[in-house]
């Protein structure tokens, strides 16, 4: 500034001393010297900060611009501004930049190096700044990206009758990675299975395919679903796209409709015992009318005169099977029974059911090994089914029953079958040579909710067969044998809570109906705690039969005796404690005589000469559970081959 004051004085002292021509040219002349002078002193000042490039863009959400955002800084005569500091911020929700200061280059440019659009729709901004000049906005406005996602919109599972519209049809939204709609994209809707169909606008059956667009929202719809006429079928809708691997599945387990007709759904004419219920439970089954299971239907069951007792006469038929299954039949003194099944809603229907008076409904299914009995060996084990038989009234259940070869016994093949009852394979087989050890059995698949068995094995040793039949006992040992196979034995009893060993040297049977019979054969005043268990012998004698000092002759003692071994009424209030249907007043004629007598001493101290030992008859074989429907668990270890290891 010193500058310019001395060209102004200069000037001046020139005007006043010269003409008015050579004043003007010189103040020109000064006045350029002003403006030089002042050009080489003021400093740059930034003014001006522009895009390069566009500044109003357009892209899909979650996307990296291509071409990162970049400004131009100028001074206040539109120079390029170099070194100066750019700030760069992302408005709410527009994503990020990878920095957000830049300083300019010597072109006057700043640029960041990455932005990454927000997952939004709609406007997306950057700012960038330089103190005292007008911000440059960089404005984005973002679409949904490529589709992600197909989104149910309505449940995955409904329900509705057969043949019939679903309350919400098929809908899905097309997203994109982030969840924003996408518009524009073909979904393609497919019955896959059920048999139903898609319906159109007006309620009409449009196939089973269609294909919709999504609109504005990304949604996608068909007017309407059908479904099938089966209810054991899914009915199933698929909606997809061709750029996606997945689609969206809509899913009906659609429902019976209304009852339209009965059937009989058990077996019209059956066996049974008086005073005991029927094997099979009469009932009826409710059909729509696509032949589906039905519910909502009422059966009333009416026994005839003569016919016995029903309890729970009055039933609905079930949702799930259609079914009206009667309460109980327990059935009176006739000979033939009937009982009728009918429906208000059906008066012209009615369903009987007969049931034959028998003695007995159990049974023995029995499989030989290792060829054909003899005509005698065939005899003591027909023998030993009917002195069950005759005690044992009701009928066990079938269970399904999968086995492996070899599983119960030697030579037992594989089983893969419904079994009622009891299955027996009776091996007749060497086992130790004349004495010790007669024969061994026991069973190796029971029922699951009674304990019951379903399968068993028994063997008898060759060697010991001519000397039973010999004595007079071949068919006591045979009908002994069977008995450890329908549960007579200690492992079946303590599943039961049957046995109780506190004392080891005094365990005993403690079900009720036994000690009832215990106490009808003499055993009312016995001095222990009835009923005595042997405490004595081997593994399979011990704590698996009735107590021989005390039971001298009963058939389940543990020593075979000539003479004869009644089945008592012990043993048949043992097999009802066990879970059986007996018929008590059937058991074979034995007294245990009076306790301290002479005849009591005879049996405490038997002759040697008269007893046979069974020796260790129990079967060592792995026992399983098995329910109706064939499922197994392990409930005892056990391998038979060790019987084999000699």
């Amino acid at each position: 500034m010193r500058h310019v004051g001395s060209i102004l004085d200069l000037a001046h002292h020139m005007n006043l001393h010269r003409g008015p021509r050579f004043r003007s040219r010189w103040c020109v002349l000064a006045l350029a010297a002003l403006v030089s002078a002042c050009d080489r002193t003021d400093p740059a000042v930034p003014t001006s900060l522009v895009p390069v490039g566009a500044n109003a863009l357009t892209a899909r959400a979650g996307e990296t611009l291509s071409a990162p955002p970049a400004v131009i800084l100028t001074d206040q005569r539109s120079r390029a501004l170099a070194n100066t500091l750019v700030t760069w911020q992302t408005g709410a929700s527009s994503g990020s930049i990878d920095i957000d200061t830049v300083r300019t280059d010597a072109t006057g440019r700043a640029a960041i190096g990455r932005w990454t659009l927000g997952p939004i729709v709609g406007l997306q901004t950057l700012t960038a700044t330089v103190s005292d000049v007008e911000p440059v906005v960089f404005r984005v406005t973002v679409s949904a990206g490529a589709a992600s996602a197909l989104l149910r919109r309505v449940p995955e599972f409904q329900e509705t009758r057969v043949e019939s519209r679903v309350p919400q049809a098929p809908a899905v939204q097309v997203v994109d990675a982030f969840g924003n709609p996408v518009a524009g994209e073909a979904v393609t809707f497919v019955v896959t299975n059920g048999g139903g169909v898609l319906l159109d606008a007006t309620g009409a059956a449009a196939g089973v395919q269609i294909t919709r667009t999504s609109d504005a929202n990304g949604v996608a719809q068909v007017d309407g679903w059908r479904v099938g006429t089966n209810v054991t079928e899914q009915n199933r809708v698929v909606a997809s796209l061709a750029s996606l691997g997945t689609g969206a599945t809509f899913r009906v387990n659609p429902r019976a409709d209304v009852p339209a007709r009965l059937e009989a759904a058990a077996p019209r004419s059956q066996q049974g015992v008086p005073g005991v219920d029927v094997p099979s439970r009469p009932a009826v089954r409710a059909l729509d009318r696509f032949g589906n299971p039905a519910g909502g239907a009422t059966v009333v069951f009416t026994p005839r005169d003569g016919a016995g007792v029903v309890i729970g006469n009055v039933r609905v038929t079930a949702d799930g099977d259609g079914i009206a299954r009667v309460g109980r039949w327990t059935l009176g003194t006739d000979s033939v029974q009937r009982l009728d099944a009918t429906s208000p809603q059906f008066p012209a229907d009615t369903f009987t059911f007969t049931a034959t008076a028998v003695a007995s409904i159990f049974s023995f299914d029995v499989r030989f090994l290792n060829g054909t009995p003899s005509a005698r060996n065939l005899a003591a084990v027909e023998t030993a089914v009917e002195r069950w038989r005759r005690v044992i009234a009701g009928q066990t259940p079938p269970v399904r029953v999968v086995a492996n070869p070899d599983v119960c016994g030697p030579g037992v093949p594989a089983i893969d079958e419904d079994i009622v009852n009891v299955r027996v394979y009776v091996n007749l087989d060497s086992i130790d040579g004349r004495g010790s050890i007669l024969g061994r059995a026991g069973p190796c698949f029971i029922r699951t909710t009674s304990g019951l068995p379903v399968v068993g094995f028994v063997e008898l040793d060759t060697a010991d067969l001519a000397t039973l039949d010999q004595n007079g006992t071949l068919d006591d040992v045979m009908t002994h044998e069977f008995g450890h196979v329908l549960g007579l034995q200690a492992f079946n009893w303590e599943r039961r809570g049957l046995l109780n060993t506190t004392n080891s040297n005094d365990p005993f049977f403690q079900g009720s109906i036994g000690r009832d019979g215990f106490a009808d054969i003499g055993g009312a005043i016995y001095p222990g705690i009835p009923v005595p268990v042997e405490e004595t012998g081997g593994a399979g004698t011990r704590l698996s039969h009735w107590r021989a000092s005390v039971l001298q002759r009963e058939l389940m003692v543990g020593f075979a005796r000539t003479g004869g071994m009644p089945l008592s009424r012990l043993t048949v209030g043992a097999l009802a404690d066990l879970g059986y249907v007996v018929r008590v007043d059937n058991a074979e004629a034995f007294t245990v005589p009076p306790f301290g007598s002479a005849a009591w001493g005879e049996m405490v101290m038997p002759g040697s000469t008269r007893v046979l030992s069974y020796g260790d008859d129990h079967w060592p074989t792995a026992v399983y559970e098995v329910d109706r429907s064939g499922r197994q668990r392990l409930v005892r270890a056990g391998d038979w081959r060790v019987t084999r290891r000699r």
